[in-house]
């Protein structure tokens, strides 16, 4: 009953905008095609270099698989709790030790060692620590990298570069 009452409607309502433009000889433009001209200059589209993407790729993927140690400095740090994240002075690096499979994070003098596991997917190593402390890191062939850590529910967020370490 709906659909016909608004079908109805909608014919009512074009038979009297056409009478109405007729009596008041007002023209309707209709448009009959769509233009295939370029509106906005967001639109252009840029050739893609697949060719660039797809080395640096192997280039990444190469030196994620070659690396055996690195020392990651961070940049950034936040301290997340419940409420909120805050940014937090940066003390400490981590050495992530592929052949020992451990994380050392170290602050000033103070180094601590833990058993990790290290596995690569592509251009990525992913590092897992378990236990109380739990880390996750990913690092970017040997250079880049981010690190979530939790302490109970808070969390320690850290983005920085890697170097490899002989």
């Amino acid at each position: 009953m709906k659909i016909k009452s608004v079908f109805f409607i909608a014919i009512f309502v074009l038979l009297t905008s056409q009478v109405f433009a007729k009596e008041n000889d007002i023209e309707i433009p209709v448009q009959t095609h769509l233009s295939t001209e370029k509106q906005d200059s967001r639109e252009e589209l840029v050739p893609f270099n697949f060719q660039k993407i797809f080395a640096e790729a192997e280039a990444y993927f190469k030196a994620a698989k070659a690396w055996k140690k690195l020392k990651c400095q961070p940049k950034s740090g936040f301290i997340c709790t419940k409420h909120e994240c805050k940014k937090r002075e940066i003390k400490s690096y981590v050495i992530l030790d592929k052949k020992a499979e451990t994380i050392t994070r170290c602050d000033k003098s103070d180094c601590q060692s833990f058993p990790a596991e290290f596995n690569q997917t592509g251009v990525f190593f992913n590092v897992q620590t378990e236990g109380p402390i739990g880390t996750l890191i990913r690092v970017l062939g040997d250079s880049r990298y981010k690190e979530i850590t939790t302490v109970a529910l808070d969390a320690y967020i850290a983005n920085g570069e890697c170097k490899v370490v002989e």
